[in-house]
């Protein structure tokens, strides 16, 4: 095959150097090619960035005299073409280069915080080392009632209940309950709550508890619960007295007014029993059937009297309590409803915990995911107290964990993709989870950051714990780049490179080209004559 330049002139006319001359590289090559990684740097003067300079490659070399080489606009003729050696070709290609380097790591589990109780008394049953805990499971139970772990990231830090402030109704009089409020009913002020013997028990706001009968005396009735009694009743429209803190005249024909109305016996005198004060709006949690039979001082129904528990904890309890199936009926928001209380009490009389919607602290515990117990801290019938180390504990998953250069700390962020190499040397997809902001010191005094990796399928690891691996990171790439193999390219004596096209007619031309990235053997060049699908000589 002849060699013409772009001008159309047969090379040999002009003086060169080690003409046909090509050095044989070294075998060895950690991106792909048939040149080391070394050797490439050495030739090209590799900077960080991976990008070329204009300097000696080293593969064919000609002298530095005028070849008329053109890059632009050219109409090569080549010569005729002359018997000569095969010559071997390669396409020139669209790509995506992509350079890689590789971090030992180690494959294992993160180690957390051990398992501490809230509760006080004897184990009666503990989890075992390498049992794996998740959503819903019993952790330990202390004198038979369990602590069950929990999906969410929030700690608990308070009693999760229907309301922070719960009242207990109780009757004035003994008799028969023959009317009840169902569970759930919002009791506002003036509404009836119950009915005993037919008479109404009615709800008015105010903090202090009803002690006494009120009545107008002859020496009149003082104080401040006849005044918050007075407030409550002109609130409800009844205004024809002076709201004061004495029970007049005035008061007892209002009191009168508003018995006629609520059906009440119109008396005029309040009885100890016939009023209810809460401080708002309360929401019945336990009411009494119709028929019911109670006597005096007995309680007869609770009421949620503060305002509902909100805050993420309950959310997360929410959406903990659905995931385990508990939710056809629930809400996931920030507030502990009726709706919220019933799927925790199904939810306790289910796993064995007392039933009284109550998810009391020390009961649960939070975590993002599943626990491996690695040890027992405590074993059952020893008898614990608010404090004390249960259970030694690990993330479920197997990690890999890197110990990252300091240099090298800009290469990952989280949630960026990665390869892990096993020691089968299979490798697997990953994912960065985290990186540390802070650089600790490894035994060399080096400054390290630590990379925690996650498998997209964690069986890939099975049976696998402490064990060595390979994690490869992106550092560099390209995309849709027109490249030809790294051994393609021409040195010229003058400066620059080429390639040698395959005109396919037993003749070659060169074309100047602008090297850039490199990698898998092959190296980004820019030149519009040069395109897909063209064939370039190679070694």
């Amino acid at each position: 095959m002849q060699r013409v330049d772009t001008e159309g002139r047969d090379p040999a006319q002009f003086r060169k150097q080690d003409m046909d001359v090509r050095e044989k590289p070294p075998e060895s090559n950690p991106v792909g090619s048939d040149w080391s990684e070394d050797d490439v740097n050495a030739a090209i003067g590799r900077d960080t960035q991976r990008r070329w300079p204009w300097v000696l490659l080293g593969v064919v070399v000609f002298a530095a005299v005028a070849l008329g080489l053109t890059t632009r606009g050219s109409d090569p003729s080549p010569a005729e073409p002359s018997s000569a050696a095969t010559v071997n070709t390669a396409e020139v290609v669209t790509a995506d280069l992509v350079e890689v380097d590789t971090f030992g790591g180690t494959l294992g589990r993160v180690p957390e915080d051990p398992i501490v109780t809230l509760r006080s008394g004897v184990l009666t049953f503990v989890a075992g080392a390498g049992d794996v805990i998740d959503n819903g499971d019993v952790m330990y139970r202390v004198e038979g009632d369990p602590v069950i772990l929990m999906a969410g990231e929030a700690p608990p830090y308070r009693d999760l209940a229907l309301a922070s402030g719960t009242s207990t109704v109780s009757s004035g009089v003994g008799g028969t309950i023959t009317a009840a409020p169902e569970v759930g009913t919002v009791i506002d002020q003036g509404d009836v709550i119950y009915e005993i013997n037919g008479e109404p028990v009615v709800a008015l706001y105010g903090i202090t508890p009803a002690y006494r009968t009120l009545q107008d005396l002859s020496d009149d009735m003082t104080g401040n619960d006849v005044a918050q009694f007075e407030e409550a009743l002109a609130a409800l429209g009844y205004t024809d007295f002076t709201v004061d803190d004495t029970f007049s005249n005035a008061t007892e024909s209002a009191v009168t007014e508003w018995q006629d109305d609520i059906g009440a016996n119109d008396d005029g005198v309040v009885n100890l029993g016939e009023i209810y004060f809460i401080p708002g709006p309360s929401i019945v949690t336990s009411a009494p059937t119709v028929g019911t039979q109670v006597g005096s001082s007995q309680p007869v129904l609770t009421l949620a009297t503060e305002p509902l528990s909100s805050g993420l904890d309950v959310a997360q309890l929410e959406a903990a309590l659905t995931d385990l199936g508990y939710g056809d009926a629930l809400t996931v928001d920030e507030t502990f409803s009726l709706e919220t209380r019933d799927a925790v009490l199904a939810w306790q009389a289910d796993v064995g915990a007392d039933t009284d919607g109550i998810v009391n602290l020390g009961e649960v515990y939070f975590s993002d995911s599943a626990i491996r117990v690695s040890d027992q801290l405590s074993s059952i019938g020893s008898t614990v107290g608010n404090g004390s180390p249960i259970l030694s504990i690990t993330a479920a998953d197997i990690v890999v964990k890197v110990d990252l250069p300091a240099d090298d700390q800009g290469l990952v962020s989280v949630g960026d993709s990665v390869t892990v190499e096993l020691p089968s040397n299979d490798k697997v997809p990953a994912t960065v989870d985290s990186v540390a902001t802070v650089a600790t010191f490894d035994q060399q005094g080096n400054a390290i950051f630590e990379v925690v990796i996650s498998l997209d399928d964690p069986t890939a690891a099975a049976g696998l714990d402490e064990a060595p691996v390979d994690v490869e990171i992106v550092s560099d790439s390209v995309s849709g780049v027109t490249a030809v193999p790294v051994s393609s390219l021409v040195a010229l004596a003058e400066g620059g490179y080429a390639v040698e096209v395959d005109q396919g007619d037993g003749t070659t031309t060169l074309v100047a080209v602008e090297p850039g990235f490199y990698a898998d053997g092959l190296v980004e060049v820019t030149e519009t004559q040069l395109q897909p699908g063209m064939m370039v000589v190679v070694p």
